[in-house]
Order: C-alpha cells, then structure tokens, then sequence
C-alpha cells in the first residue's frame, strides 16, 4: 500500500485488510509517518508528532494481529487529536500563547481514552486557533495552519489542523470538538465529512451543555463506526448518553433552507451547490419540504456574547503578564465582556433560549433538515473569519444547533469554479445520529463528489 492508496480507502476496507493480514500497523503508520514529515512543514498542522511512540505501538498492534487477537477491529489505525483534547504526555495549548508552553496533560479525555482502549494510534495534535473562539486556521501557539486545496486559503476551525492533516493523507480520523461548528467548519473548507452529535452522545471533559467531540474522516460512510467507538458513557461527562438507532429502513421527512432569517448572504457559487445536492436528496427520499420558518431576529448574536464570556473568562485565567500575548482583534471582540451586568447576562440566555425554540420551530414538520454549512465557500488563510469585528460571524447554519443539541453532519456537496470544496449540513433531531450519518452517506455516494475532488491527494498540497 502507498499513501495514495491510504488516503482513499475506507474504513471497512482498511478493517478488513488489517484483519486478513494483507497491510501491518507498522506499515500504516510508517505511511503515515512519512506523509506527515513530507507534508506537515507547509500545512502546518500537527505537533507533537509522535515518532517513537507510534512506531512502538504500531509493533504491538502488529504483534497482537499476528496472533489472531486485536482488540478490536480500530486495532493499530493511525488518527490525529484536536490541541483542546487532553492525552497524557501531550501538550495543551488551546491555541494561543496565553498558556506559554503549553500544558502536559497527566490524564486523558474520555474521547483519548476510548481511542487508546481500542488500540488505535495517535499520530499527533492538532493545532487550533485561540481559545477555540474563531472559525479560522490562526493559531497564536502554532501559527497559521493553511489548506491543502490551496495554501493561500482558510482550513476553517477551530478543528483546523485536524482537519487539514486528514485532507493532506494523515491518518483514518480526526477527533475534533464543535462548540459554533468547529468540526463542521473546517470538514466544509477542506473536502471532509464530519459530524457533531446529539450533546453527551461522544463524552468529553469537562461536561458541556453546548461543546461537543466528534469526529472528522473523509468520507460519511466511516462516521458511523468511529462514533459509535466513541459512544461510551463516561463518568468524566455527566451529560454522556448511549445512542440508539430507532429509523432503521424508514423514510425520513426531509426540509430545506438557505435563509434562517438573519446572518451573511449565502454566496452564488453556495447556492448553486445547495440547490444541486437538494435535487440529488429528492431524487432518494423524495420529496423535499421548502422550509420557510424565519427567526424574525438575529438568532446568532446571543451566542455571540456568549462567545466573548468564554474569551473574557480564559484571558483572566491567564497569569496577568502572559494576557498580552492575546490577539489583538479577539481582545477588541470580548473585551466588553468584562463590565456585563446580571441583566445582560440574563439577557444573553434569554437570547439563546430564544433561538433554540427557533431550532424546534424549524424541525415542526421535518426529522431532517438540510443546510449550507456556510454561507461563503472559503476566505484567505490568515483571516480569522469573514468579519473582523466577530471572528465565528459565518457560523450562521451550524451554531445554533450547538445550543439546541441536535446532531448535525457536514460533508462535500461539489466545488466552485476555483475548484474549492462547498460544506453541506444534514441535521436531524435529537439522538437520530445514526439515521442522520447514514443518510449522509448515501446523499454523498448519490453526488459522486469523492474520486473527483480527491484525484490529485494528498501527496502534493495546492502552493
């Protein structure tokens, strides 16, 4: 097997050539190994790579397969981690210089965990942009992480290195984790799929209400078997929930819309692709409903201030002399925050309660709903979004359903003219994450986007 051959296989087809014994651990992680260092200098998007240790563990899972006992069929697959997922040994950075040097983890996150427990291999972290709080690849700790499809263009985020090692050929997956659309942001930007499930159903810590881990992979059909991996409950999440799959067979009740009332105009070359993969949806679960249900307010704002909380909170954690090394443009955004009295902030929940009826408004008469992920296809690699003044302002179609809980999907509808990958997002109702993976994978096979996009990957990145 070459890099090439890995990077387009599935994960049923690497399974089953692991278990006949007809490609190693070792051989994977060399591969994999060799695409990072090749790659990596130019993306920009992994550190604490793991050499040594990879290749140890890749020996044992070889040696564990020899003798007809892996601990289980995700034995020996190399993956990659979000900065924000603690693994023991690893640094923490959460993007930003705040922190200094980082932050060895003593204790594994229950997504890391579960991963180690199956046998998998952790190729390397991830880098993120600061706190997590813009939907872009600019990292104050790691530097601008830069976009295979083209170098000059935005990964997305804030799973941003994740993201962009998995489109450049580095391992099977990428745990990522979503708070506004942080794995669908930059699955959208760089070709990939990617879910963020129904809250508690990935556990991870510390517990959240709104942020979720989830998984990134190339392809929709290998997003079920790695969530359902994952899908353990944990005592470290006290939200953390099994999942069920209840649709199986059925036909679902399908919606779509590229309006919520509110946000950025969604760009021509975005609704050329909505409107495509919207007529290949109906032509597998016809018909297809024209939700017209508007917010009659600015849904995204609330979550916008509460946005700033979280930045103006992680500012002051920091040790006083380190809190210049904050970006500028993130300080000027959530510095407001600091003076908010209990009626503002009273207000701001008020806000998002508001919104998330919204979310049940829009899901009245459908069980699936069917978006753009956003409503730009990209923009250049060293912005921190489309809006200076609010770094996540085109998280208009994903955050929402952060705060309302739904599971959502993101996968590959087309390319534009530029030949740039356009996000698609599926989103269903609570705890339908399994149905709403597998219809995924099927609009994704009907729309025939995965050989087309991915025939010059990943050996070569777009200068």
């Amino acid at each position: 097997m070459n890099i090439d051959e890995l990077s387009h296989i599935s994960l049923r087809d690497l399974q089953d050539a692991l278990s006949k014994r007809e490609v190693s651990p070792v051989e994977l992680v060399d591969l994999t190994l060799d695409q990072t260092d090749a790659v990596n200098d130019q993306i920009n998007a992994l550190y604490d790579v793991r050499h040594e240790e990879a290749r140890q563990e890749a020996k044992a899972s070889e040696g564990r397969y020899l003798k007809g006992n892996p601990i289980c069929p995700f034995d020996g697959i190399p993956v990659t981690i979000k900065d924000s997922v603690n693994a023991v040994g690893m640094k923490w950075f959460h993007g930003t210089n705040i922190h200094g040097n980082g932050v060895v983890a003593k204790k594994d996150s229950p997504p890391a965990a579960r991963l180690k427990e199956a046998g998998t291999i952790i190729i390397g972290k991830g880098a993120m942009p600061d706190f997590g709080l813009s939907g872009s690849g600019v990292s104050g700790s790691h530097g601008i992480v830069r976009n295979p499809w083209g170098l000059e263009w935005n990964t997305g985020g804030s799973s941003a290195g994740g993201a962009a090692s998995l489109a450049a050929g580095i391992g099977m997956m990428s745990l990522g984790s979503d708070i506004a659309g942080s794995v669908r942001l930059p699955a959208a930007h760089c070709g990939l799929a990617a879910l963020k499930p129904t809250q508690g159903a990935i556990p991870h810590a510390p517990a959240s209400t709104v942020r979720s881990a989830g998984p990134i992979t190339r392809s929709a059909a290998d997003l079920s078997a790695w969530t359902m991996l994952l899908n353990k409950p944990h005592e470290d999440d006290r939200y953390s929930v099994p999942l069920r799959d209840e649709h199986n067979g059925d036909r679902p009740v399908i919606g779509a819309t590229v309006d919520f009332g509110f946000g950025p105009d969604v760009e021509p070359a975005v609704l050329k692709c909505f409107e495509t993969v919207k007529s290949v949806l109906s032509g597998l679960f016809e018909p297809i409903k024209e939700i017209t249900t508007k917010a009659g307010f600015d849904a995204y704002l609330p979550i916008d201030d509460s946005l700033k909380i979280k930045g103006w909170q992680e500012y002051q954690s920091a040790e006083e002399h380190m809190r210049c090394k904050t970006p500028s443009q993130l300080y000027e955004w959530f510095k407001e925050a600091e003076h908010w009295t209990p009626t503002k902030l009273a207000s701001v929940n008020d806000g998002i309660e508001k919104g998330v009826a919204f979310c049940r408004e829009l899901f009245a008469d459908v069980e699936v709903l069917l978006t753009p992920v956003m409503p730009v296809v990209n923009f250049p690699a060293a912005h921190r979004g489309i809006d200076p003044s609010m770094p996540l302002r085109h998280s208009t179609f994903t955050a929402l359903f952060n705060q309302s809980g739904n599971p959502a999907v993101s996968i590959c509808g087309g390319f534009d003219d530029r030949g740039l990958p356009i996000g698609i997002q599926l989103v269903g109702k609570r705890f339908d994450d399994l149905r709403l993976m597998n219809i995924a994978a099927k609009l994704e096979d009907a729309l025939g986007v995965m050989g087309e996009g991915r025939k010059n990957w990943p050996t070569a990145p777009v200068a």
